[in-house]
């Protein structure tokens, strides 16, 4: 094995989004020595041959980075456990720890990149809602600030759902209330917005009935279109447009992402490319021990992963699609629907 990432959530989560992917596992309080063994065993482990894994990175966290209070303390062991050039920042902060921790934007802002997404559903009703967590909205605003205040730029990401769609005005107003554009001009970056829909995989299955359907076009402002970086491009197609082409596709879906394991809470591990349920399980570090989940990462031997190579699209389709369903969705995200769906009924023994 020539490269992997081990995600570790040793803290967890402050937020149980209802449009996560990764869906609502239970927080933890892993402890340092427990992600040092952790470490060891991917690092000591060898294959049949003997070939162990060639670069490792690892982390520290999977849902919510630097959610701990010693997060510089973990980001240092991060780097000194990895291979070099393997321990990464992403555009991703913790919002809930910029909100609270006056030093954590301009400890942020000495490490790269000078971006950071922060997400919302609407205005403050819908994106505590949608957070699960009241004054997220809040959080949100307070975040962009002190983004703005140490020279990273903020990226605004929506979600629209059928509960966004009143609030769509009011945001792009907000957006230009708050002088974005320029203030981030100032500081040599560049404010941007996205608009998407809802990967309907995790906890985000169960907002398919929020889901935007075409006739709902029209209610997205064209001033919040122009202003975003691909328009309403994310939010992709009606599904029964998009039906065609998928029920003629006899591939399967072949989802691929850099290899990577995350460890939840309980020890146990997923791939990294699809949402982290009992049909993508890999085993249980404790349980199962290293040997069985490299071996099954490996060989692809969950179901899902099966599914993933060998379940062809047009099957999927044949089974779960909407050939009347107005509902948009991404390509991609439709494919990922039929996949849930399909691990649903694996699950239940319909399959």
């Amino acid at each position: 094995m020539k490269k992997l990432s081990v995600m570790v959530d040793m803290a967890g989560c402050p937020n149980r989004c209802r449009h996560c992917w990764l869906g609502s596992h239970k927080n933890g309080n892993m402890t340092v020595d427990a992600f040092y063994n952790i470490a060891a065993q991917f690092k000591n482990w060898r294959d049949e041959n003997g070939t162990g894994i060639s670069e490792l990175g690892f982390f520290t966290w999977w849902r919510e980075p630097d959610f701990r209070d010693d997060y510089r303390t973990l980001w240092e062991m991060e780097q000194q456990l990895s291979s070099p050039g393997q321990a990464q920042r992403f555009e991703l902060l913790s919002v809930w720890r910029l909100a609270r921790d006056e030093s954590y934007a301009r400890w942020a802002a000495a490490l790269a990149p000078k971006t950071c997404q922060i997400t919302f559903f609407g205005m403050d009703g819908v994106t505590d809602w949608a957070t699960s967590r009241v004054g997220a909205f809040q959080d949100n605003l307070l975040a962009t600030e002190r983004l703005i205040e140490t020279g990273i730029a903020p990226r605004w990401q929506l979600f629209i759902t059928k509960r966004s769609l009143a609030d769509l005005e009011p945001f792009l107003r907000l957006i230009t209330d708050l002088n974005l554009h320029k203030r981030c001009e100032a500081i040599g970056q560049k404010f941007e917005v996205l608009i998407s829909g809802v990967s309907p995989e995790g906890n985000g299955y169960g907002l398919e009935d929020e889901r935007i359907e075409e006739g709902d076009l029209p209610l997205i402002p064209q001033g919040l279109i122009d202003i975003c970086r691909e328009g309403i491009e994310l939010l992709g197609q009606p599904e029964y447009v998009l039906l065609d082409s998928l029920l003629a596709d006899s591939s399967p879906p072949n989802v691929e992402a850099p290899p990577a394991i995350v460890i939840n809470a309980d020890f146990d591990a997923y791939p990294n490319i699809a949402e982290p349920t009992e049909w993508w399980r890999l085993g249980n570090l404790k349980t199962d021990g290293i040997d069985t989940i490299l071996k099954a990462h490996r060989n692809e031997t969950t179901p899902g992963m099966g599914m993933n190579r060998t379940v062809p699209i047009s099957e999927l389709a044949r089974r779960y699609g909407g050939k009347g369903s107005t509902k948009l969705y991404d390509k991609s995200d439709l494919v990922c629907r039929f996949m849930h769906q399909w691990g649903v009924d694996f699950m239940d023994g319909k399959i």
